[in-house]
């Protein structure tokens, strides 16, 4: 009776202390980082009645022993480091950790660790847990932003820190380059020349006396019409090839008469038309030359409708595409009309002009007598007109082509050729030019890059690029904005392979770099700027092409000026990252974490943290990242990890249980009433 008044106790006792902890979790469900606990119980020592027995051979069974335990005691106090769910804050200096570990803090004698994030900045710039200016403990980082492995330490954000200059040394140049942004040179045609056909001409390039090309083409056929004597004249047919000549039609005429008619003969006359003679002592009737229905060739080619014994007939005359060696006197405009010079006049003389970029050239008269050419006007033309480097031609079709010099500034206009002192319209007419193609400049293209000294001043470089004429190459100049001095490799070449892709570029001065001054005086302080200029790699499209079409031109170029610190940031390994005025990064510092062997065996103490114990071991000293698949949440806390309603089961259930003990007393109490009464 009296061990269980204990055992109630003892049970009561231990239920308070549950209930201690359950209301803690409970105190405790929006602490930030807070780890929530557990008891376990265990039973007391118990008092044995009787022994066990153990069976005798032959004989008696064994028997169980008889014991009763004498109550309950509280096993263990257990702290539960499951991860807690995550609250985002906004503010950078909040931090959470995904994983296992803790945050490393000293308050100044001793290490603390903790999981509740909540960081700031004190007076001093250090980083601290405002609530209780505890230290967070990291490495710093050394002048250039690299962060080491030595011990762990305050972690300081100097607000005064300055990023020093850095001086350029690469630039890279992107885009791509027009193909088509030659210069050109304007190009203007007259109208066309046609001379007296002969036999040597090309029927497929001939043309009647006034309505134009006859229009034969190779593999037309033309047949011989009309009779004599009631007889055909011909029975065969002409098949037109690509080089058959007048002179070809004219032989094939004369072998295509029949032996009757061996009397009549073709020819050509001295005015390029064909000619027939009747010695057959018959009239022919109806002789013409068709092929088809090529109107053209079947109005030029007809004779008269009766040709009398003995009589000879012509056909219209024929012209042809005049060459550069045709007398001036036997020349036709695209009409048939005779240009009409007076080459017996011993004062006859032409009259050249035009002009070039929009001024006009001085004219030119040029003499001409019964010997002069066509090809004698186009070289005094291009005489005229101060042409050197495009020689004034003549087309397969008798047109004058010329050509003038690249570039807006040698731009063609007015071009002119007249009879000296004479009105003459036709000729006026026929040397009167049509503006085929423009002159214009190249096309520039450009970029801007800015730069750095090593005093972080800026400096601006400008590139340009300008195609040689006909060619996959260009050449390009750098020039500096401001009072800078370039000192050697300030401009080259590049080139490009068919396919657009650069296969080359060259200094002109060998240098191999841009080198400037930065101020002209050399006065400023700051030394020479060396810059590494980067097309591309040859063969490949990584920096400049060139292709039909412009593109986006640009530039990178490394360097920068001086900066002061404007914020930092913290990243999943724990690397705060200084922001600075020029644009620029740099490591300031990281945050150090603490991994235990035995977290569950590390001793609470105020304030979340916790210290080392005897069973905890001793803390590896770490970083997130290290893998150890820990991570660092910027502007997030990690909330409690106390559930609720968990907790308040174990709560009903630790009042039950304490109620049932407490009724194990006020039994046991009421049995020894009973005793003393019998006893009374």
């Amino acid at each position: 009776m009296f061990r269980s008044l204990y055992s109630g106790v003892s049970g009561m006792s231990a239920q308070i202390t549950n209930l201690d902890v359950i209301g803690n979790n409970i105190a405790n469900s929006s602490t930030v980082g807070f780890k929530a606990g557990r008891v376990t119980f265990s039973e007391m020592l118990t008092q044995t009645i009787r022994g066990a027995t153990r069976p005798v051979s032959g004989g008696m069974g064994g028997t169980n022993p008889q014991q009763i335990g004498l109550g309950t005691r509280v096993g263990s106090i257990d702290t539960i480091f499951n991860q807690g769910n995550f609250q985002t804050t906004g503010m950078k200096t909040d931090l959470a950790i995904q994983g296992n570990g803790f945050f490393i803090l000293n308050d100044g004698t001793s290490s603390l660790y903790s999981r509740a994030g909540v960081f700031g900045l004190d007076s001093q710039s250090i980083l601290v847990n405002p609530a209780t200016g505890w230290r967070v403990q990291g490495v710093m980082a050394d002048s250039m932003g690299n962060i080491g492995t030595g011990p762990l330490t305050d972690i300081f954000i100097d607000p005064g820190l300055v990023m020093p200059a850095s001086a350029s040394t690469d630039v890279q140049l992107m885009g791509n380059l027009d193909s088509s942004s030659d210069s050109t040179g304007s190009i203007t045609e007259s109208r066309i020349f046609m001379a007296s056909a002969d036999g040597t001409d090309r029927l497929t390039a001939m043309s009647g006396m006034g309505n134009g090309p006859l229009g034969l083409s190779a593999g037309d056929v033309i047949q011989l019409n009309g009779t004599g004597g009631g007889l055909p004249l011909g029975v065969s047919t002409f098949t037109v090839a690509d080089d058959s000549t007048l002179q070809d039609l004219v032989s094939w005429l004369n072998r295509s008469m029949t032996t009757a008619r061996q009397n009549v003969a073709f020819a050509i006359d001295s005015d390029g038309a064909v000619q027939i003679t009747n010695n057959t002592g018959q009239d022919l009737i109806g002789v013409s030359l068709s092929s088809g229905g090529l109107a053209a060739f079947n109005s030029n080619f007809l004779f008269e409708p009766t040709i009398t014994a003995g009589q000879t007939a012509r056909t219209n005359e024929l012209r042809s595409y005049a060459a550069e060696s045709d007398l001036l006197s036997n020349l036709y405009d695209s009409n048939g009309r005779p240009l009409d010079i007076d080459t017996s006049n011993p004062a006859a003389s032409l009259t050249l002009g035009g002009a070039v970029g929009g001024t006009p050239v001085t004219d030119h008269t040029m003499a001409i007598n019964a010997a002069s050419t066509l090809g004698d006007v186009m070289r005094d033309l291009q005489f005229t007109l101060g042409i050197n480097s495009n020689p004034v031609v003549l087309n397969d079709t008798g047109q004058i082509i010329v050509t003038g010099e690249v570039g807006g500034d040698f731009a063609l206009s007015g071009l002119s050729v007249r009879e000296t002192g004479v009105s003459n319209p036709v000729l006026e007419g026929a040397f009167s030019f049509t503006q085929t193609q423009a002159a214009t400049d190249a096309q520039v293209f450009s970029l801007a890059t800015t730069v750095y000294d090593s005093l972080g001043a800026e400096h601006t470089v400008a590139f340009s690029f300008e195609k040689i004429p006909d060619q996959n190459e260009w050449t390009w100049t750098a020039t500096m904005e401001g009072g800078e001095t370039i000192l050697s490799g300030g401009s080259g070449r590049v080139a490009f392979a068919d396919n657009g892709a650069l296969t080359s570029y060259t200094f002109d001065d060998g240098s191999g770099a841009l080198t400037f001054q930065p101020q002209a005086n050399g006065t400023e302080g700051a030394a020479n700027v060396v810059l590494n200029l980067d097309f591309g790699e040859a063969g490949t499209l990584t920096g400049l092409t060139q292709f039909e079409g412009t593109g986006a031109m640009q530039s990178i170029a490394d360097g920068y000026g001086a900066g002061n610190l404007l914020d930092f940031s913290i990243d999943r390994n724990g690397v705060i990252i200084g922001i600075f005025s020029n644009d620029t990064t740099q490591d300031l510092a990281r945050i150090g974490l603490a991994q235990f062997t035995n977290q569950e065996g590390l001793s609470r103490v105020a304030n979340n943290t916790y210290r080392i114990s005897g069973n905890s071991g001793l803390p590896l000293e770490t970083f997130a990242g290290e893998g150890n698949a820990v991570a660092f949440l910027s502007g997030a806390l990690e909330n409690s990890n106390v559930d609720l309603a968990k907790e308040f089961t174990d709560l009903i259930v630790a009042q039950r249980a304490f109620q049932a003990n407490s009724r194990v007393i006020s039994t046991a109490d009421q049995m020894m009433q009973e005793l003393v009464n019998m006893v009374g």
